[in-house]
């Protein structure tokens, strides 16, 4: 999908991705409705169906791309992290909205909680239909010029052409910094699954009841926030830094927020590992933006496509590893599983700081490495 967005655009794949939740969200619907079906059915009628449209991979790779296609290098950063943003302040103000509908308002229905959820996005994929540009850069063409468009989208062109521009070789070693950050993204999401055994973690050390525990994540998600709306856009356009300082920056307090975690014994220094952890968040934009500055305009589908699979795929990974560390270690040293986490945030910043090691400041400005592919061709 990714390599046929290159080729003919980014808004056909982000409907397709769209239009999968919708389909998704409606089923939920019917499946609340129809009280006879197991709850296997789910899987069989929803989450299969949705899934073969990509899902949220597919919008990801296909918004992140767009976004970059229609954004100057100097910009770049900034527009991600906004678009970071968005996505990630949805999390507890739709849980706390959510929470507050399903209990106060629709008497507890999740019928009508799900008819809101499709309303929803329904609303965005007409938003994307009617706003959004089918060609966002000048090297994709329209879909009427393909001869048959199921040849044309299911080609098995499109996984070599995703194989090659991950394997070329570039100009300035810019290869090895692509795959440095493909596994950067990979390590640095490793901790996204950290917050379910968290939850435990606070309820054996400080007694935390569920409410409690949300406030703290209501905390550091407002925090989070306004770290990335206030500080990325200093940093990167008022102070100049460059991204692979504020990349390290973001390792660093993710890593800095654990050792704070892990002997706190009381609820306050806790909650100073939170506003560490808040400067976390900063590094997935840098690396989506470091990534769209290293391939051509022609590759970034390709390129966002592998992107998006390590940011969806680790998850599966962690979860179990988070879940078996703490369980191994809970009459031990439960603070154990702020280590692991440690670890991948360590090793996030041994990469980028290779990165800018080897790299100038002028490394990853400007769109020289279209005439580099123009070149190759």
């Amino acid at each position: 999908m990714g390599s046929w967005s290159d080729r003919r655009g980014r808004k056909l794949p982000l409907l397709i991705g769209l239009t999968g939740k919708l389909y998704f969200s409606a089923m939920i619907v019917v499946n609340t409705l129809k009280t006879d079906w197991p709850v296997e059915y789910i899987i069989y009628t929803a989450s299969a169906p949705s899934a073969m449209t990509g899902a949220d991979v597919a919008i990801f790779a296909a918004a992140y791309a767009y976004l970059c296609d229609v954004s100057s290098p100097r910009h770049r950063t900034t527009r991600v992290t906004i678009m970071e943003v968005c996505y990630l302040a949805t999390m507890p103000t739709g849980v706390a909205l959510g929470s507050f509908l399903f209990n106060k308002v629709l008497n507890k229905s999740y019928t009508i909680m799900f008819v809101i959820n499709t309303i929803l996005m329904a609303l965005s994929v007409i938003y994307t239909l009617i706003r959004l540009d089918w060609q966002s850069n000048e090297h994709q063409r329209p879909l009427s010029e393909a001869k048959n468009i199921f040849l044309d989208f299911f080609d098995y062109n499109h996984v070599v052409a995703t194989v090659k521009t991950i394997t070329k070789k570039r100009r300035n070693n810019r290869r090895t910094y692509l795959y440095c950050l493909i596994i950067m993204m990979s390590i640095y999401v490793f901790q996204r699954d950290e917050r379910e055994v968290m939850y435990m973690y606070c309820q054996l050390v400080f007694n935390w009841t569920l409410g409690q525990f949300s406030n703290f994540r209501t905390f550091q998600s407002a925090l989070q926030d306004a770290v990335l709306l206030i500080a990325m856009p200093l940093m990167s356009g008022l102070l100049g830094w460059r991204d692979t300082a504020i990349a390290m920056l973001g390792a660093a307090a993710h890593a800095t927020a654990r050792i704070f975690y892990s002997a706190a014994n009381v609820a306050y220094v806790f909650y100073i590992g939170g506003v560490f952890a808040s400067f976390g968040p900063i590094v997935a934009p840098v690396i989506r933006s470091m990534v769209s500055k290293i391939v051509s305009n022609s590759e970034k589908g390709k390129a966002f496509s592998v992107l998006s699979v390590a940011d969806n795929a680790v998850p599966v990974i962690s979860g179990v590893c988070y879940g078996a560390l703490y369980k191994s270690t809970l009459s031990s040293h439960p603070s154990a599983i702020f280590y692991l986490t440690m670890g991948t945030q360590i090793g996030v910043f041994m990469l980028v700081l290779y990165i800018h090691i080897k790299t100038d400041s002028r490394e990853f400005e400007g769109d020289e490495v279209e005439a580099e592919s123009a070149q190759q061709t």
